[in-house]
């Protein structure tokens, strides 16, 4: 190759490289990575990773039309009355284009778990593109990701995955 060849060959690897960077998604946190959470509950207080060490977490990415979501969330509900003073935490973070109709729906249905609205400006993570729902990310005490799940999830499957967590 001569100099300007290898100029213009140089010159596409790095195109492509950089398109690469804005084309392509960035990578959704996956089994052992550190997840990174700071939102904004629907109820105002604002909630940290930093805050939530210590306690095995539930990250459920969810939405009001979701027929699955609307089947599991009151399983989810008594999951946490139940873990709640163990050490485990739920938040629920909704998909929905509509901030006023998850209010009332999270209301008319409920719902005491603490819930987040992931388009509201204020709610940051590292948990990538949610394609489907429901989405559910399990973190250890150390809020790294120790398991995550697309799509129908029993309570018997989440007890086992929990319920260890918590016993570490």
């Amino acid at each position: 190759m001569n100099p300007t060849s290898n100029v213009l060959f140089l010159t596409r690897v790095l195109l492509l490289a950089w398109l690469a960077t804005i084309v392509l998604p960035a990578a959704a946190a996956d089994e052992g990575d550190q997840a990174k959470l700071k939102t904004v509950l629907l109820d105002g207080k604002a909630v940290t990773m930093d805050q939530l060490k210590g306690k095995v977490v539930m990250v459920n990415f969810w939405a009001t039309w979701c027929p699955t979501c609307k089947a599991e969330m009151p399983g989810w509900q008594k999951f946490y009355d139940a873990h709640k003073d163990k050490g485990f935490e739920l938040i629920a973070i909704s998909i929905d284009d509509d901030e006023k109709l998850l209010r009332s729906v999270s209301k008319e249905r409920g719902y005491n778990f603490p819930i987040a609205w992931r388009y509201d400006d204020r709610t940051t993570d590292n948990f990538g593109d949610i394609i489907g729902t429901p989405t559910l990310f399990v973190l250890d005490k150390n809020g790294k990701v120790a398991w995550t799940k697309r799509g129908r999830v029993t309570v018997d499957q989440l007890s086992a995955v929990v319920d260890p967590l918590l016993k570490n």
